[in-house]
């Protein structure tokens, strides 16, 4: 008499799983092997590098006239208020009183892009060339006039 017996799946080890670890050891094993038969001696080389006291640093101090732009929009001169609209005529009033100085732009982070933008025009405008304009950020760019787009639907 025979009595039913269940097929048994044969045994398998997963290796795939493994194949990480067994990449990892190789590499340590590789790289922490060490040649006993030999031992050679490793070249140094003496480098010196440079430390902050022996650098020569060379100071550069540039005039420059501030313009300050507030949270509002407000705009000053070298801490002298200027009137609302009349930006454009002090900054060629500073620069006819101090020809050849340059233009510091400051902005207040909360004022409107709109201010820093007239600023900027108005300076171009009172004679300034843009490379006399310092900006501690990037300077304004034109937009790219974008195509207009044409809806069929």
């Amino acid at each position: 008499m025979e009595f039913y017996r269940p097929q048994k799946k044969p045994v398998t080890v997963p290796i795939v799983p493994l194949i990480d670890i067994l990449v990892t050891l190789l590499f340590f094993f590789i790289v922490t092997m060490n040649d006993l038969t030999e031992k050679v001696p490793r070249p140094e080389i003496q480098v010196e590098l440079p430390s902050a006291n022996s650098l020569k640093v060379k100071t550069v101090t540039i005039a420059r006239s501030t313009l300050t732009l507030g949270r509002d929009g407000s705009a000053e001169i070298d801490s002298l208020p200027v009137p609302t609209g009349l930006l454009k005529e002090y900054l060629k009033g500073n620069l006819s009183e101090r020809p050849g100085m340059k233009l510091a732009l400051r902005v207040d982070q909360g004022c409107p892009w709109q201010k820093v933008l007239e600023a900027h025009s108005a300076a171009l405008d009172a004679g300034y060339a843009p490379q006399d304009i310092f900006y501690p950020v990037k300077p304004p760019q034109e937009r790219q006039k974008e195509a207009p787009t044409e809806d069929n639907t």
